[in-house]
């Protein structure tokens, strides 16, 4: 009786013990499964979290990009529409003095000149700083290249006429001519190059 009882016991002490270790074991497991599982949550989200980021810098550098080429443009759309004007105003050199026809062109290449100006202070803005210095000095060109035609006709105006005035004024203009495109041929590649490094630093 006494060994039967001791049996009974021992074995439903062995189905307890059984039962909680495999409780013990499937709560091990879903524990592990769990934590395995929030680990693969959390690289996930920081896969998206740098996908998120790697897509706003180069939304932020297309941005950047288009903002430098629209004032890149816009300065040499500005220098080329003053190159025009003042070409303009240098043909009344070359004609009798007519002080109407010269205020009317010469306030138009002035206007140009101005913004040929504004444009450059833009791209002060946007730099990069290569580019901007270049920008300057490209205005600057373009604000001299005013003068010769404004010298001649204002000799012009005073009576003062001849070969010796014309052939001054075209040799200064040529001058000036030329250091407007020696600027533009040095902003160029500038530009483009500031440009390529904006598209580069999107990969």
């Amino acid at each position: 009786m006494a060994s039967s009882l001791s049996t009974t016991v021992i074995a439903i002490c062995g189905t307890l013990l059984g039962s909680g270790l495999t409780a013990w074991a499937a709560a091990l497991a879903e524990r592990r499964r769990n934590e395995a599982l929030e680990r693969q949550q959390i690289r996930e989200e920081a896969a998206r979290e740098r996908d998120r980021r790697r897509e706003l810098r180069a939304e932020h550098q297309k941005w950047r990009r288009d903002r430098r080429q629209a004032a890149y443009q816009d300065l040499m759309d500005a220098a080329h529409d003053a190159q025009g004007a003042v070409w303009q105003l240098g043909r009344l050199v070359l004609e009798p003095f007519d002080q109407h026809r010269y205020d009317v062109r010469r306030g138009a290449a002035i206007d140009a000149v101005r913004a040929t100006r504004r444009a450059a202070d833009a791209v002060q803005l946007e730099g990069p700083e290569d580019v901007a210095q270049v920008a300057e000095e490209y205005a600057r060109a373009v604000d001299r290249h005013i003068g010769p035609p404004v010298e001649a006709l204002m000799e012009m105006s005073r009576g003062s006429a001849g070969e010796t005035r014309i052939e001054g004024y075209r040799s200064a203009a040529a001058e000036t001519e030329a250091l407007v495109e020696g600027c533009r041929q040095r902003f160029v590649p500038l530009a483009r190059r500031a440009l390529d490094e904006l598209v580069e630093g999107v990969d």
